[in-house]
């Protein structure tokens, strides 16, 4: 998704300053310990050269996790860059004016749009899945609510309490192999080999949390990879005949070398012992405490959720003089457009294409439907002191772990140093190599040095990626605001003609075709709480937002039928004169129309005029007559 520079400013703030300030102290503590070690290192590589080497090497690590760590830091502190076109649209966005950024980030959309229209018309949510596996659904049953946060927080719940139960279940099946070995059952080699297992557990332990702490999946997991009622059965059995049939292995392979238990038990005591006991106890107080700090997280951000699925809705029949096109016109230009927020264009996830089919002449009916949502609003969620207290904690344990991890690597290297100048005694060209006991006891107690803290820098490093991993999802979320709108109309139209300004001596008159529309408008209206998980870098936000809540706005949908209805009743189905010169004109066709009307009313008279002349000459002829043709001078 390009970003697209605009002067009004949408409200996005960078989340992950305090995150990427920890993170580079952290980042400039481990870069200085490399240097130390690297300084340490230059006395030393004159004298020894393969031990400086040896510590070069480690400092150079150092020093490049260190400034790693300390530029992801920076960068995260640094301006967050946010276009016009930020967050992501909830589907594919056919906006004639977001093209371009349509397809950038078409690939990252949530939902398709004729899943969001199913959930305006239908009441439902389709983000929230139904959990897939054992683990998942007993997850979903200790937190009923988990089914309705998004998908990154749901990972790190399933996947810590799927952690938890495949352990619980590792106990299990450990307690059965040490029943099983010590009580004869496999045999006096049972005895031999259980140290073995114990190993085992504490390497198993370490891959279930080391992959419980892999980073956060913008995409939800249906499922859990675990354990179910088929594994449940299979690990019991296989507890109770494992350790039987390594046992009748073991034996075998003794009877054919001539090789006695005692003999083997001989051996394996000059080895080191390995503390599997404090190491599993070591793994179990951190799981608790790392366990803790999220749950506190995680009930503080459940009890913030809403699931509510509500929308408001209008469905009323308009008979109104408009012709259909007008209509949608209105809706596209006028009454969605000026709902934008901070004028970035709405969402348009259906295009409105009206079609009018004429089924007789003047006849017909329409149809057309939209879905938009408008630009979403940033809500900042505050949950609560606890909730910041432990997410800061977190913060900073998982990276003082990190430290912790840096200072074991140095004594790594020291150690494996001491080591190399231990094996450097060693003479080859000897029968014997020149051993004896105290050599062979160093080497194997700096052996063990090695391993131990190594398996301990492994454990150290699983459960600060688990903590880290953990703390930054809750950094990263971030909740958006909006209105989700569907239109639909659809109804029948008339037309017919009327005519004004006909009088009989009038020659300026207006025709117009009227249409009458049967309009019947469905209409739903929600305000729409959605969720995205932010990151840093140039896809800032460019993720999946899911819809969380769903719920009525009665005012806005009160504002758009009167924005409508307003439309409808303020219009002109007679055409008039609205131009000072057209007016001028009709005037003066209105005088000659007068005038013509005079001249066409004067010979009228003339001849009434003429008429009554002759009258009266009629009757004076009669007059003389009757006196016997004498005027009697009254002419």
């Amino acid at each position: 998704m390009a970003f697209d520079y605009g002067s009004i400013d949408i409200g996005l703030r960078n989340p992950f300053k305090m995150e990427g300030l920890v993170t580079t102290v952290r980042g400039a503590v481990v870069a200085l310990m490399g240097l130390v070690l690297l300084v340490k290192a230059a006395s030393i590589v004159r004298s020894e050269p393969v031990i400086g080497w040896i510590i070069v090497s480690f400092g150079i690590v150092l020093l490049g996790s260190g400034i790693a760590a300390a530029s992801h830091g920076i960068f995260a502190m640094l301006r967050y860059f946010v276009g016009r076109s930020h967050p992501t649209s909830l589907a594919k966005n056919h906006s004639r004016t977001e093209s371009s950024t349509s397809e950038g980030e078409e690939k990252y959309v949530a939902y398709k749009n004729k899943e969001l229209t199913e959930m305006l018309v239908g009441r439902k949510n389709t983000t929230f899945i139904e959990p897939i596996g054992l683990i998942a659904r007993l997850v979903h049953t200790i937190f009923p609510r988990l089914t309705y946060m998004p998908g990154p927080v749901r990972n790190i719940a399933q996947r810590i309490v799927g952690a938890w139960v495949v352990t619980l279940v590792a106990l299990l099946a450990y307690a059965f192999v040490g029943f099983v070995s010590l009580a004869g059952f496999a045999g006096e080699i049972g005895t031999f080999v259980f140290p073995i297992y114990s190993i085992a557990l504490v390497l198993y332990f370490l891959v279930i949390w080391r992959s419980a702490g892999r980073n956060i999946q913008r995409i939800p997991d249906k499922d859990i990879p675990g354990v179910g009622v088929g594994d449940l059965v299979l690990i019991s059995v296989g507890a109770i005949l494992l350790p039987v049939i390594i046992g009748l292995l073991i034996q075998y392979l003794l009877t054919s070398s001539d090789v006695t238990v005692t003999h083997v038990s001989e051996v394996l005591s000059n080895f080191p012992a390995a503390h599997t006991s404090l190491y599993l106890l070591g793994m179990f107080v951190a799981a608790v405490g790392m366990t803790g700090l999220v749950v506190i997280m995680l009930r503080k951000r459940l009890v913030h959720a809403d699931p509510k699925v509500e929308v408001s809705e209008l469905r009323e029949n308009w008979q109104e003089s408009v012709h259909p096109n007008e209509i949608f016109i209105n809706l596209d230009n006028l009454v969605m457009a000026n709902r934008r927020f901070k004028e970035v264009p709405n969402r348009v996830y259906q295009e409105l294409e009206p079609t009018l089919n004429e089924q007789v002449e003047g006849k017909g009916k329409f149809y057309g439907e939209m879905t938009q949502e408008i630009q979403p609003k940033f809500i900042d969620v505050d949950l609560g002191l606890d909730f910041q207290r432990a997410r800061l904690c977190g913060l900073i344990a998982g990276n003082i772990m990190r430290v912790i991890n840096a200072t074991l690597l140095i004594f790594i290297a020291f150690a494996i140093g001491d080591l190399y100048e231990l094996v450097r005694g060693i003479d080859f060209k000897n029968d014997n190599f020149g051993l004896n006991d105290n050599l062979l006891y160093s080497i194997s107690d700096n052996t063990a040095l090695v391993l131990h803290m190594f398996m301990v820098f492994l454990i150290v490093k699983a459960f600060a990626s688990v903590i880290l991993n953990s703390v930054h999802c809750f950094y990263a979320e971030m909740q958006f605001e909006s209105n989700l709108i569907y239109i639909k109309v659809e109804g029948t139209f008339t037309e017919s003609k009327i005519s004004t300004g006909t009088g009989i001596h009038d020659s300026t008159r207006s025709e117009n075709t009227l249409v009458r529309s049967s309009i019947t408008p469905w209409i739903i209206v929600c305000r729409v709480v959605s969720s995205t998980f932010a990151a840093t870098g140039i896809r800032n936000l460019e993720y999946p937002r899911y819809i969380l809540e769903m719920h009525k706005n009665e005012k806005e949908l009160s504002d758009i039928r009167n924005d409508v209805v307003g439309f409808l009743k303020d219009r002109e189905s007679i055409a008039s004169i609205t131009s000072n010169r057209d007016l001028q004109n009709a005037s003066q066709i209105h005088e000659i129309n007068n005038q013509s009307r005079a001249f066409a009313v004067q010979p009228s008279v003339a001849l009434q005029r003429a008429e009554n002349e002759a009258a009266g000459h009629l009757r004076q002829e009669a007059e003389r007559q009757a006196n016997g043709g004498f005027d009697d001078g009254r002419a």
